[in-house]
């Protein structure tokens, strides 16, 4: 635990050791924020094909997306996990270079076309694919 209570900023060795083995019931006895600290790895877990088809695993999986049904952050990780990063990479080196061919300008754009609002309501209205778009341009 941080100072302050303010929550906690590394896994726990119980954690830790509880995601090594794949230890769904030491899992599931974890507080809200130590279980914060691994939805992505519990996410990609549950929703990524699996190496190990048995049926101990398929038992597994089931019980670690029940304990993921109930957290609201676990929609977020899902839209993140089904962008394409390797598409957002190429995209964002056409984007350097075009800005470079430029000088700089930003009138045309290879991440972000056509922003029918202003960008923050642009950011808060898109989905995550396109907010990716968003903030790649703005950092470039």
């Amino acid at each position: 635990m941080t100072p302050e209570g303010t929550g906690l900023q590394f896994v726990s060795p119980f954690a830790f050791e509880a995601m090594q083995k794949v230890d769904v019931v030491r899992l599931a006895s974890l507080s809200d924020p130590e279980l914060r600290l691994l939805l992505p790895c519990l996410v990609r877990m549950a929703l990524c094909a699996p190496a190990d088809q048995s049926q101990s695993w398929a038992q597994d999986k089931k019980l670690i997306l029940r304990l993921l049904s109930g957290v609201e952050a676990v929609n977020s990780i899902v839209a993140l996990l089904s962008v394409d990063f390797h598409a957002l990479e190429q995209d964002a080196s056409k984007e350097q270079q075009l800005r470079h061919k430029l000088g700089g300008g930003s009138g045309e754009s290879i991440l972000v076309s056509q922003l029918q609002h202003g960008l923050t309501l642009e950011f808060e209205h898109s989905d995550s694919p396109r907010r990716l778009r968003l903030v790649l341009s703005e950092l470039l």
